[in-house]
């Protein structure tokens, strides 16, 4: 997951968890919020990290190799 989101172009934490955190551009086109927005638009359910003082930043979780694989499809999507 880690290769495959950097390999968009974005920013992920070093993570040994079950999810990562990936950094977003401040320019709202392809910010964390429009991110977040348009990946539940997509059916998928992220967390936001405005509360821990990174609002450019989203909490992905890790799932099956198949919701895996779509949540990148679908942010190279946003990304584009």
């Amino acid at each position: 997951m880690t290769k495959a989101l950097s390999a968009l172009g974005l920013e992920v934490t070093p993570s040994v968890c079950n999810f990562v955190l990936v950094h977003f551009s401040s320019v709202e086109k392809h910010s964390a919020h429009a991110a977040d927005a348009f990946l539940q638009e997509h059916g998928f359910v992220v967390r936001r990290m405005d509360a821990y003082g990174l609002p450019n930043s989203l909490r992905i979780t890790i799932g099956t190799e198949e919701a895996n694989r779509g949540l990148v499809a679908c942010l190279k999507a946003f990304l584009s």
